[in-house]
């Protein structure tokens, strides 16, 4: 897989060819606003677990439920902030052994690597909204806070499904540029 390409302030630079120029553009925007989403709801799971242990330090007994209500918080925002990361590329990736394939074979690869990426993902927004469902059909709550354990599947669900339009779309963009790549 090629790296992607960095400015000298360390931002992610867009690649010299976009096929679908539009398309990525609402999507960025779309990943854009679910990340600051993400992002909030990291800020409310620090202020929980702050709050809690302030209260446990002042009159020793920490927020009831803070545990749940942070594990809840904290795996929506992972998967609101995962469509960003998709479409910047900024993901993990580990070029080793293909640092000597030619352009095309590069981003071949890349194409195949990204639809597998994408089929992953949609697997787990699958799953996702199947268990949502299922914590909603037999009332399933948390212990301390009877919080329905379905608002935290279904906000992943969300997230999930944002990384998987976000994903294919970067399949299929990557697709194009094998087509580019002479």
């Amino acid at each position: 897989m090629s790296a992607p390409e960095v400015t000298e302030h360390g931002v992610l630079a867009t690649p010299a060819f976009v096929p679908f120029p539009k398309l990525r553009a609402a999507l960025e925007g779309i990943a854009t606003w679910a990340a600051l989403f993400g992002g909030l709801l990291l800020i409310a799971a620090v202020a929980v677990t702050t709050g809690s242990v302030l209260q446990g330090a002042v009159i020793n007994k920490p927020i009831l439920g803070d545990s749940e209500i942070v594990e809840m918080l904290l795996g929506v925002a992972v998967a609101f902030c995962l469509p960003l990361a998709e479409m910047r590329g900024a993901h993990v990736m580990v070029d080793f052994f293909t640092q000597k394939l030619p352009a095309r074979g590069l981003a071949g690869l890349d194409a195949l690597m990204r639809s597998v990426a994408a089929a992953v993902v949609f697997v787990l927004a699958w799953r996702l909204a199947i268990g949502g469902y299922n914590n909603w059909d037999r009332e399933r709550e948390t212990m301390f806070l009877e919080i329905p354990f379905w608002w935290g599947y279904a906000g992943a669900a969300i997230g999930m499904a944002i990384w998987m339009v976000c994903s294919a779309f970067v399949a299929l963009e990557s697709a194009a540029r094998v087509r580019k790549t002479a």
